[in-house]
């Protein structure tokens, strides 16, 4: 599902506005601004999560979304599409970004929907 665009008006953002790539990103950035628990969040720009492919060929991954909680927990969010779960690549990046998190006392969660 794609619809590109930009989110503007945003509260807990460290940005007033954001892009976004799907419609499932835009509702998620709404639901990350709207969450009293979130003390500030923004688009992943600059992380780059290094793991091998299938192949054994170095890659790199990009998340959606660094997220902190009020409590201080450092969050980092991955929005996928219930039909790419199944997909070695995705399996490969998701490993590398929950270990990744997990070396830094951070927490890593994917939200997904089914189409």
């Amino acid at each position: 599902m794609s619809n590109k665009g930009v989110l503007k008006g945003l509260k807990l953002c460290t940005r007033a506005s954001e892009p976004y790539e799907s419609a499932w990103e835009r509702d998620y950035m709404r639901t990350l601004d709207a969450d009293p628990t979130i003390r500030r969040w923004e688009r992943c720009r600059s992380l780059w999560i290094p793991y091998v492919d299938s192949e054994g060929q170095r890659r790199g991954y990009n998340p959606d979304f660094m997220v902190e909680r009020v409590g201080g927990t450092k969050e980092i969010h991955e929005v996928k599409g219930g039909h790419l779960m199944e997909s070695e690549g995705t399996r490969k990046k998701l490993e590398a970004a929950e270990k990744f998190c997990r070396k830094r006392g951070m927490v890593f969660k994917v939200i997904t929907r089914n189409v």
